[in-house]
């Protein structure tokens, strides 16, 4: 006759299921704290000044007081056939005025009318921190819509043709 043998049980889980729940929660409480690190949380709303924006969304994103800016590139392309031939994304009601010389969208203040008021925030200012050089490099001083972006990213004044 053969001994009987006895395994002891436990109520414990095997050590890598352990591991993987830990993990799984850890990971759980990453996400859900992750939304309060970034800028404008779930809804990407409440954007504060100088901060990117989205023009082509449905709402205006930016916080109270702000408006999304829009390049010339996006004014000039509306409703126009894209370079692969697919129709080009209209701007939708939360983008704002245009910034002179700035290639990205910035939440930047607006007066009563929508007007861009005075900013201290230097992506809220014509040529946008740099965004006047990065244009002129790109596609040189005499090319629609940035005609005159060189001069500009040289002396920081914006021309009368570009500013009226």
């Amino acid at each position: 006759m053969k001994p009987t043998t006895t395994v002891k049980r436990t109520f414990m889980p095997p050590p890598h299921l352990a591991r993987i729940g830990a993990l799984v929660t850890v990971g759980l409480v990453a996400l859900a704290v992750a939304a309060a690190g970034c800028t404008g949380g779930w809804d990407y709303s409440n954007v504060s000044e100088g901060n990117r924006c989205n023009p082509y969304d449905s709402h205006n994103e930016c916080g109270s007081g702000l408006a999304c800016t829009v390049s010339a590139w996006q004014l000039a392309n509306q409703s126009g056939t894209s370079y692969q031939g697919t129709p080009d994304l209209a701007l939708g009601s939360g983008a704002g005025p245009m910034l002179e010389f700035c290639p990205e969208n910035y939440c930047c203040p607006v007066d009563g009318n929508g007007n861009l008021t005075t900013s201290s925030n230097s992506n809220c200012q014509p040529g946008c921190n740099g965004g006047a050089a990065s244009i002129c490099a790109a596609v040189g001083n005499a090319t629609a819509p940035y005609d005159g972006v060189c001069d500009f990213a040289d002396s920081g004044t914006v021309p009368a043709e570009a500013g009226e």
